[in-house]
């Protein structure tokens, strides 16, 4: 009782309460080894159900024994049985977990046995069904094992009443009811992104319905983190009715190395091939053939690991052709993220002239063309809810700019919010994508991320990780500005602003004391010979692989554990990981073997491994040494 205070328990007390829980403990373990025994013969008799019956009174969550329970039931009803027998037995059997659920609720098994039973009997009734999960549900209105069984129900529930549009309107009306009870009723608010679609269909809404809808669910969103800004529940649901573009994939460059027979192509997205992308090519005669050859991504080591940012093709055939043309299509390429696709069939070819084929260093642009074969995929990418409320692009931006005034408008309020910062950075991100801003826009658009992730990583310490990797994306998208532009063709699409022939000069990079914690798109940098990431945060090289031009890097001052992604860079003469976290010689080692180029400097001081008083320097030079033979 409160405000009575707590007597210990003697020690006489305490020995009999142990003495009566061993006996207990003693006595269900007999009945388990008892019912396992029966399970293990095959028994199905009326002393195997009672032993389960003991048992799961005692321990619903024993999942072995509710599967045996469901073969005794089955064995029970015989094909001999009565509609009428198989009935009650299976109403008996629901009556025995009503009474289990006090013990537990939430159990995933009790559940699932009660779905089984439902779905076996010869004429379940699912409106009592429906009371009862109500009922549950005025309990704990936060049970999300209830919310799910509750849908189960409504599904069983449409098939068999013609008036499934009621249904939904007032399973919709439910979750309402719910939501202004308690704001952070999460499972409320999922449910109500299942049945927001399916009512604006079944209702058959016109469009200024739809919008009528949708507005009033984003008052009642704005009522919900009004109210208790720091709840995570309401905000969930406006990022889902807020929705995502899907992205697309967009191919930064291809290009042909007469010198080497090998076709690079860079995406903006790390994509994995599924279907080898066709090579074909002509000479002054004869018609286009597939060439044979082999494609590798730079970030493998062998052909196992089949994705990356950067893909190379290499010919098994000379230079004899005048015209080379590479295919990609959609079905072929798989994104790394479900909201990144690639929307079009691509061709990219290019000419091969004579003077070409005996110079050095030289790339040759692919130019690419959308394939009118297949119109499908021209088709623009789904936006905002589209399954909701159909926008134009214009209307979509001013309701971005609506729900960014909305939440800016919060800020002054509660300046410290997290979920209201973290919806604020989703917001602008998601209006620098579709708005076609222009260079200096979109700088201004990633510096306001950029200072609101500054706060977040101060205000969340759990998530410092989560806020430093979106932080570190905007400030690589704004350094990297220069190096890209808007495809001339599909203006979702971005490509490299050298539209010539690349002769291999020395192009530099130098983006330093950002404390980036990662390089998001790295075959932007495809073309980079001098590169410049010290004093940063970044705790992987991994991303050097897809800078196959790359001369010199400096990744002084950072977190660097390992040496992964080197050597492969055959033109790599300087790397400068000095100041890093790598703890032996055998690191450096590893991410030298089979290295492909010639004679590279690498600094190393100033790592754990190094201890500068012992000479550490002719050490070095013996260890690089074997790594060399």
């Amino acid at each position: 009782m409160h405000g009575r205070k707590r007597v210990k328990p003697t020690a006489e007390v305490e020995k009999l309460r142990k003495e009566k829980e061993a006996s207990k403990i003693k006595e269900y373990n007999g009945i388990v080894a008892a019912c396992f025994e029966k399970k293990n013969k095959c028994e199905y008799d009326k002393e195997a159900f009672m032993l389960t019956t003991k048992i799961l009174s005692q321990n619903p969550d024993f999942y072995t024994i509710w599967n045996f329970r469901r073969l005794i039931l089955l064995n029970e009803i015989s094909s001999d049985s009565s509609e009428e027998e198989k009935q009650q037995k299976f109403y008996s059997e629901l009556l025995f977990l009503q009474e289990v659920f006090r013990l537990n609720p939430k159990s995933y098994w009790i559940f699932n046995h009660r779905r089984w039973c439902l779905d076996t009997m010869p004429d379940p009734d699912w409106k009592s069904e429906l009371d009862l999960v109500c009922k549950m549900l005025d309990m704990d209105a936060r049970n999300f094992h209830g919310w799910g069984y509750r849908r189960y129900v409504i599904s069983k529930l449409s098939c068999i009443d013609s008036d499934a549009i009621n249904i939904c309107r007032t399973e919709f009306d439910f979750t309402t009811t719910k939501i202004n009870q308690n704001f952070s009723n999460y499972s409320a608010w999922h449910q109500r992104s299942k049945l927001l679609p399916k009512l604006v269909k079944d209702e058959q809404f016109d469009d200024q319905e739809k919008k009528n809808l949708v507005n009033r669910e984003f008052e009642l969103v704005k009522s919900a983190f009004y109210t208790d800004p720091d709840d995570q529940s309401a905000w969930l649901y406006h990022w889902w009715l807020i929705g995502r573009e899907i992205r697309h994939i967009s191919i930064l460059g291809a290009y042909y190395d007469p010198q080497n027979r090998q076709i690079i192509l860079a995406f903006d997205d790390e994509v994995g091939m599924l279907v080898p992308f066709q090579v074909a090519c002509k000479n002054d005669t004869s018609q286009l053939k597939v060439v044979e050859g082999h494609w590798r991504s730079v970030s493998s080591d062998s052909d196992v690991r089949m994705h990356g940012f950067v893909w190379i093709f290499t010919l098994d055939m000379e230079n004899d052709f005048v015209e080379l043309v590479v295919t990609v299509r959609p079905e072929w390429i798989v994104s790394s993220h479900s909201e990144v696709k690639l929307f079009r069939n691509v061709q990219m070819n290019c000419h091969i002239g004579q003077s070409f084929k005996q110079e050095q260093d030289i790339l040759l642009l692919m130019s690419p063309q959308t394939l009118t074969e297949n119109t499908a995929i021209l088709s623009p990418s789904p936006r905002f809810r589209e399954d909701i409320l159909p926008m134009t692009m214009q209307e979509r931006i001013e309701c971005l700019k609506c729900e960014i005034a909305t939440v800016k408008e919060l800020l002054e309020i509660e300046p410290e919010s997290k979920w209201c910062l973290q919806t604020l950075t989703i917001l602008l991100r998601e209006l620098k994508y579709i708005s076609g801003l222009n260079a200096k826009e979109a700088m201004n658009f990633d510096e306001e991320v950029i200072t609101i992730c500054d706060q977040l990583i101060n205000l969340d310490k759990l998530r410092t990780k989560r806020f430093e990797d979106l932080r570190s994306k905007a400030i690589f998208e704004t350094a990297t500005s220069n190096l890209i532009q808007t495809s001339p063709d599909v203006p979702q699409e971005i490509v490299f602003k050298d539209n010539i022939s690349l002769i291999l000069e020395q192009f530099q990079f130098t983006l330093t004391s950002r404390n980036l914690t990662l390089i998001p798109t790295p075959s932007i940098l495809l073309h980079i010979r001098i590169l410049d990431l010290s004093h940063n945060k970044l705790t992987s090289i991994a991303f050097l692989s897809n800078l196959i031009h790359l001369q010199e890097a400096n990744i002084r001052n950072n977190c660097i554990s390992s040496v992964s992604g080197v050597n492969n860079l055959k033109f790599l003469r300087v790397l400068n990981i000095q100041s890093n976290l790598i703890e032996s010689w055998g690191v450096i080692k590893n991410g030298f073997v089979k290295w492909q180029g010639g004679e590279c400097k690498v600094y190393v001081s100033g790592n754990p491994f190094i201890d500068e008083a012992a000479g550490s320097e002719l050490k070095w030079e013996t260890e690089m040494n074997e790594v060399a033979r």
